[in-house]
């Protein structure tokens, strides 16, 4: 599938990303998300400069995200992707399985 070409702002600043469609949603999200803490941080800091509200904007992400991984940890929360990879490969495993022995009984 080829990338099909967004043009997003942010903080004022136009960007344009060449995207695979199926990632277009979760790329608009990120810079929504990017856009709200860059403008929320050059308004509440002195800031001088769209490159330091844009580090600022990403070390204050960055520190929510490792919040929420540390306490995915600390309550033992399951591994999502890794259970569903799990599940892929115990199921086709059974289907192998099946194919295998499909003929047995059937005589």
């Amino acid at each position: 599938m080829s990338n099909k070409q967004v043009e997003l702002n942010i903080a004022g600043q136009p960007y344009r990303f060449a995207i695979s469609p199926e990632n277009e949603a979760a790329l608009l999200e990120a810079a929504a998300l990017v856009d709200d803490k860059m403008n929320t941080l050059k308004g509440s800091v002195s800031a001088k400069g769209v490159e330091r509200v844009a580090v600022m904007a990403a070390i204050s992400i960055a520190s929510d995200l490792l919040a929420i991984r540390r306490k995915q940890e600390e309550d033992g929360a399951i591994p999502v992707d890794a259970v569903r990879a799990r599940i892929r490969e115990l199921n086709e495993r059974a289907d192998e399985a099946l194919r295998q022995y499909a003929h047995v009984g059937t005589r």
